[in-house]
């Protein structure tokens, strides 16, 4: 199954480029916090479930939880260092930023919380879920597109002790320079550094990141090129998670990867036009995958995709 929702005031499904389903009921709670809440389908064993929270105004420490027999909650955004995260279940593991289904759920809800006193605005709120395994193997589009090159980095050039660890950080700040003369790149790569698992490849810490250059933007994971497609034809290029085994993606600088996070800028000659931030110096950045390579990479197993929009 592959199913999908995106809510969003109207500020931000006035600019954002995919389909919306307009405005989630928030709820408060207290205070100084704030509820809303997605219902699921029945979800299937061996899928993933990956909710996603963007907010250029007043964003404050949010944690998601998906409610079905038991509560299971992801690690809350940011993180603290001590934070103890949840033990799996039978029914579904919990990741630092997505659920993994081990059994058929058939009712559930996810809910965020996030903790501020002013009600969330410009914001943008998602859930994607599909087979953690694509069963066939993805639709090749026949298209030519591409953005403008972005700004390259090499992670590479990076101190030893995080050049090897800060592909998302990378990949993002390349994604986002088309659209900002502002990027620190530097400073990117100290927001996404989770003091929890001591990691830099949290999903939502590279969207939140992203808020601070005007950029609402979401993760989710998709089986298609459709919205990937969509957003690219608005002139912003994408960050993809790629997994691959040795000569399953030729040219690449990793021979192989259980994950690795690059910047898409287009489509051209059935070439993936890419930025790979594992590449040895900035000028062997640039890459031209194969496209049905590629996307075998990227959307067989969890299709995980950051999507931006620059808003202000």
């Amino acid at each position: 199954m592959i199913h999908k929702q995106r809510f969003a005031d109207t500020n931000i499904k006035e600019r954002f480029p995919l389909e919306l389903d307009g405005d989630i009921n928030w709820t408060q709670s207290g205070s100084s916090t704030w509820v809303g809440i997605m219902q699921t389908p029945q979800i299937p064993a061996n899928h993933i479930i990956v909710p996603s929270y963007s907010s250029l105004k007043n964003i404050g420490e949010y944690q998601f939880s998906l409610q079905a027999k038991s509560q299971h909650t992801l690690y809350p955004i940011p993180s603290p260092k001590d934070y103890n995260p949840q033990k799996e279940t039978n029914e579904v593991s919990g990741h630092i930023d997505c659920w993994h289904t081990k059994s058929d759920i058939d009712i559930a809800e996810v809910r965020i919380k996030i903790n501020q006193k002013s009600k969330p605005q410009d914001y943008l709120l998602t859930l994607s879920i599909r087979n953690l395994t694509k069963q066939h193997a993805a639709k090749i589009p026949n298209t030519n597109l591409k953005t403008n090159p972005p700004q390259r980095f090499s992670q590479k050039s990076k101190n030893k002790t995080i050049r090897d660890r800060i592909c998302s950080p990378t990949a993002t700040a390349m994604a986002l320079s088309l659209s900002s003369d502002s990027i620190d790149w530097d400073e990117i790569i100290d927001d996404c550094f989770d003091p929890a698992t001591k990691a830099f490849g949290s999903w939502p810490l590279a969207i939140k990141s992203a808020t601070k250059y005007g950029f609402i933007g979401s993760v989710e994971t998709t089986e298609s090129w459709e919205d990937a497609l969509k957003v690219l034809a608005t002139g912003q290029p994408l960050v993809c998670s790629i997994r691959f085994k040795e000569d399953e993606l030729k040219s690449a600088p990793l021979k192989q990867t259980q994950g690795h996070l690059v910047c898409v800028y287009g489509l051209e000659d059935n070439k993936v036009l890419a930025l790979d931030p594992a590449a040895e110096g900035s000028v062997n950045v640039e890459r031209q995958y194969d496209l049905k390579e590629f996307s075998n990479a990227w959307l067989r197993e969890r299709g995980a995709i950051y999507y931006f929009c620059h808003v202000t």
